[in-house]
């Protein structure tokens, strides 16, 4: 028996420790979150959130513990002093609180929560959450200690366990931290390290799915793919700017994962209706229709009845005025316009400057983590892959900012998080061997 065990190999027992000392270190943080929470310089950094009451309530219907569900969150809401929103007595009326605002189609978290809710009740909705905290720091650390590389996974992993921002939204019942392990998921079946594989794109298409059920997040799912793809195509193009021959290896992800995730936004919202209030864009577009409709009546109301044919001098004197009131209705609607502009970038741009500011006053381990990130893609910029970070780093600012909702603290761009890991790690890895990019040895 014993001559046939095989000895663990160095390399082997160093992924072992790197993985067993980022579990245990997010077991310690998840438990530090359970025993010390509460306002953080006037942020909300509780277990439970006000959006989370409806989460934790469809989660206790779907386990058939609707009455007891219920009386749990009124109760524990009112124990800690946050607002449940008013949270009726009957079920009846909790499920009415809870339709109409967007939530329905959300009904993956509490289908997964359903075993743990009906185990620990209302603390089994931060199972998922801290769960899926873990994953987005594992699978990325996965993908490269199975290369060989440990140094660069360890540090990027700690700093994710670190951050008080992760750890907020890490244990907290909301959908945001499943979407982020739902994103990172997405690293096992990319052409990272390796061709594409035809069973990839059946992964990537699920979860694109499984995102929609999450929440409203195609343009996530989207820039997973075209910012390598679009590199792909820039890198390789000779000197007439003529793309060099081959198969672009993001072709199929990006088609994969834009294909499903509009569909299934699309099936959500002709079901649900809108999932996600941009109200950046929103109030523009109805600011815009507002000012196309002003003054439009009173010119219209001074054109000449049907059948009538007015006189000459009538007519030249009408359509003078016509003119004359459309140009004041034109320059009343750019003014109009400009000042709808100026407002909605207003708007963005507060919620854009709140989060930095957030992040560089509350979180130096994010701050440190996503430093090393930039450094990382840049570094990695002759490989399409480190283009995968830019791309929803980007993309998740501009969604907080069209949400314009001001100090969510980085919740909006948890998405990124999986891809930062991945290239501060590689960053850490290269800055310890001091060498120089190489396609190869990647």
């Amino acid at each position: 028996m014993g001559g046939r065990l095989k000895s663990i190999s160095p390399s082997t027992s160093k992924a072992v420790l790197v993985v067993s000392l980022l579990v245990i270190f997010w077991a310690i943080a998840v438990a530090s979150r359970l025993l010390w929470n509460g306002d953080v310089y006037g942020l909300d950094f509780r277990n439970y959130h006000p959006d989370g009451v409806c989460y934790s309530q469809f989660a206790f219907d779907f386990a058939g513990e609707s009455e007891r569900g219920l009386k749990e969150i009124f109760e524990t809401y009112q124990r800690i002093g946050s607002s449940s929103g008013g949270l009726p007595s009957s079920t009846d009326a909790a499920a009415l609180s809870c339709t109409g605002i967007g939530l329905e189609a959300r009904v993956l978290y509490p289908l997964l929560s359903v075993p743990f809710v009906k185990i620990l009740g209302l603390p089994g909705m931060l199972v998922i959450p801290a769960l899926s905290w873990l994953l987005t720091i594992l699978v990325p650390v996965g993908l490269l200690v199975r290369r060989g590389q440990y140094l660069g996974p360890a540090i990027a992993g700690g700093l994710a366990i670190a951050s008080v921002t992760l750890s907020r939204w890490g244990v907290a019942n909301i959908v945001d931290p499943l979407l982020m392990a739902l994103v990172a998921s997405t690293l096992l079946f990319l052409p990272i390290f390796r061709p594409p594989r035809k069973w990839d794109f059946l992964g990537l298409a699920l979860l694109a799915v499984a995102g929609a059920l999450t929440r409203q997040s195609f343009p996530i799912w989207i820039a997973i793919a075209l910012g390598p793809w679009i590199a792909w195509l820039l890198m390789r193009r000779n000197s007439n700017g003529i793309s060099a021959r081959g198969n672009n290896p993001w072709t199929w992800p990006l088609l994969v994962l834009t294909s499903t995730s509009l569909a299934s936004w699309t099936i959500v919202r002709s079901i649900f209706g809108a999932q996600n209030s941009a109200y950046v864009i929103n109030n523009w577009i109805e600011n815009v229709k507002s000012s196309l409709g002003s003054g439009l009546p009173e010119v219209l109301q001074r054109a000449p009845s049907a059948g009538v044919v007015p006189s000459a001098p009538s007519l030249t004197e009408h359509l003078a005025i016509i003119a004359s009131e459309t140009s004041n209705n034109t320059v009343n609607f750019l003014d109009q316009l400009r000042e709808a502009t100026l407002h909605s970038l207003s708007l963005a741009y507060e919620v854009l400057y709140t989060e930095f500011g957030q992040l560089f006053v509350l979180d130096r381990a994010l701050v440190i983590l996503l430093a090393l990130a930039i450094f990382g893609a840049w570094h990695c910029r002759a490989h399409d892959f480190a283009y995968m970070f830019p791309a929803m780093f980007l993309v998740t600012l501009a969604l907080g900012a069209v949400n314009s909702t001001v100090g969510v603290n980085f919740r909006f761009q948890l998405s990124t998080i999986p891809f930062a890991i991945l290239m501060a790690a590689l960053a850490i890895d290269r800055l310890s061997k001091k060498q120089k990019p190489n396609q190869r040895t990647l």
